[in-house]
């Protein structure tokens, strides 16, 4: 069994993303190293995303399919728990690998102290309606990110990542209650107990084509605010970095058209730092109208709260 000798399990959970699927896969499969088994998890797609992965003839891929949509922390979740090797990586069904992407991470890993848990790598975010390269993510930071993942993740994506087992050992698995900061979340739980490293070169292209959850605010709002709420007494030691959360919230809630719930979140703010007042009356006057209607934000699902 492919499996048992492993030395890296790919996790990929998908929906409906049949096409994009095919390109995450091959990137995969086209890696420099071969000692890796890759577990594509199936969140009920009803595309024809299964036969699709049935017809690649690879002993190293293996096919899981939730008969409900569960939500992609759960899909995860579900490769997780199927994975035999020490090390896993991630990538999303949209995203896509460098060849030597697995290689250049489990060298690194392998090279760095034992209380390193996981290796990250540049990212480049590529537009797929204009093709073309938006930005390039280099990591910056190794060796204990806690105080920096408090205020935001750092990693660029999660299909930049490789980990070691025993981090979803220690820190648990994706919170599944999470509908948006899954992978922030998920981050700063592994960061309590393990240091962080980086590969400073682009291994990973993250497509963008607008059906992101950072297009989302029906799911960007609800997942946001209930990671701010699941690590308040964290973010409450730091007052600078919790008043940017209740902050970016209240800017969210404006953006989005419910302007009540953002009030709330801005009062918030104000409380912990009356000063932020003049800074959250200069965002409404001067970045506010330009956000809201001159910007991609205009075009993003809605919460409805």
């Amino acid at each position: 069994m492919p499996g048992a000798s492993a030395i890296v399990s790919v996790v990929i959970s998908t929906y409906n993303r049949r096409d994009k699927l095919k390109r995450a896969v091959t990137s995969a499969l086209n890696q420099t190293v071969q000692e890796f088994e890759l577990i594509v998890v199936d969140n009920a797609s009803t595309d024809a995303t299964e036969e699709m992965v049935k017809s690649i003839k690879d002993p190293r891929l293996r096919y899981i399919k939730h008969e409900t949509n569960k939500g992609g922390p759960a899909a995860r979740n579900t490769g997780i728990r199927a994975a035999q090797a020490p090390l896993i990586a991630l990538l999303d069904d949209d995203d896509e690998w460098f060849a030597q992407k697995l290689e250049k991470q489990v060298q690194r890993i392998k090279q760095a102290p034992d209380k390193t848990g996981l290796v990250y790598a540049g990212t480049e975010i590529y537009d797929e309606h204009k093709r073309h390269v938006q930005q390039v993510n280099r990591p910056r930071y190794r060796g204990n990110v806690y105080h920096r993942l408090l205020l935001s993740t750092i990693l660029g994506s999660v299909s930049s990542v490789l980990i070691k087992r025993e981090c979803f050992d220690k820190a648990g698995l994706f919170d599944e209650q999470l509908t948006s900061c899954q992978d922030w979340d998920m981050w700063l739980r592994i960061a309590q107990y393990f240091e962080f490293d980086f590969v400073d070169e682009t291994l990973a292209r993250i497509n963008m084509h607008g059906e992101q959850i950072s297009t989302n605010f029906a799911a960007l709002i609800p997942g946001r605010s209930r990671m701010v709420a699941k690590h308040e007494q964290e973010f409450k030691q730091h007052p600078e970095i919790f008043v940017v959360h209740l902050k970016r919230l209240g800017k969210l809630h404006f953006i989005n058209g419910t302007w009540r719930q953002g009030f709330d979140w801005f009062k918030m703010a104000i409380v912990v730092r009356p000063l932020e007042l003049v800074k959250i009356l200069a965002w409404c006057v001067i970045e506010l109208p330009i956000v809201k209607f001159c910007s991609p934000t205009k075009n993003f699902k809605k919460y409805t709260g």
